[in-house]
């Protein structure tokens, strides 16, 4: 697959590294799925927009339906955390001014994600929860990653970032997501994000790709059983 020989459409960003590689639809964020290389990344991406649609509901409606048109318009180079199994690169639509209303929509997004997981959690049987499978986290232990993983995510957009407090996860999700929630919605309006490697919008995707990913994993389990 050549760059400019997709069918037009989706924009799409590919994040390349030596064993695994990431395509990401810029203007969606959590829509990111990986593969060996760059075909079957965007192979995959394409596969799960169906799964994608029904995960941030109404947010999607500007898709349509059917196969996703894509196109290829940026490139970068990954590096151990691509290769790991996150797009840990930002790309310079990461660094574009946001348009009014961006992030009231960014911050749309990031409801949408945590209520797929939150669903998903929700659906596995409270004796299971604590369970460690054969293969991945206990169900307990995932939610947790993931809430430590925002902490992270949410020093790019400010600090102090609300602490964790382990024996009270509920909580702490509500006070961590309102943080990052609100940050997002300060992100600043047609400002180029310049310095440092990490942007707002990068903490968005990123986010969004951490949740979702981890939410189809329990739909997965789910239906294996």
């Amino acid at each position: 697959m050549n760059p400019g020989t997709l069918i037009s459409g989706v924009a799409v960003t590919l994040e390349i590294g030596r064993r695994r590689s990431f395509a990401q639809a810029v203007d969606w964020p959590g829509w990111c799925r990986a593969g060996r290389d760059e075909n079957l990344a965007v192979g995959s991406l394409a596969a799960y927009a169906d799964r994608y649609r029904a995960a941030v509901g109404s947010l999607a409606d500007p898709l349509g339906t059917g196969a996703p048109e894509i196109t290829v318009i940026e490139r970068v180079d990954g590096d151990v955390t691509t290769d790991f199994g996150a797009p840990g690169q930002t790309v310079p639509s990461d660094r574009r001014p946001l348009a009014a209303g961006e992030p009231e929509r960014l911050a749309a997004f990031l409801d949408a994600c945590w209520t797929a997981f939150d669903t998903a959690f929700a659906a596995i049987p409270d004796e299971a929860r604590p369970v460690k499978p054969q293969v991945g986290r206990a169900p307990d232990t995932m939610r947790m990653h993931i809430l430590d993983a925002l902490r992270a995510y949410a020093t790019w957009l400010a600090k102090p970032v609300p602490r964790l407090v382990k024996d009270d996860p509920g909580a702490s999700e509500t006070v961590i997501r309102g943080f990052v929630r609100e940050h997002v919605l300060a992100l600043p309006v047609a400002v180029p994000f310049e310095g440092g490697k990490r942007t707002g919008p990068y903490a968005v995707r990123r986010e969004c790709w951490h949740v979702l990913d981890h939410a189809w994993e329990l739909e997965d389990r789910l239906h294996a059983t």
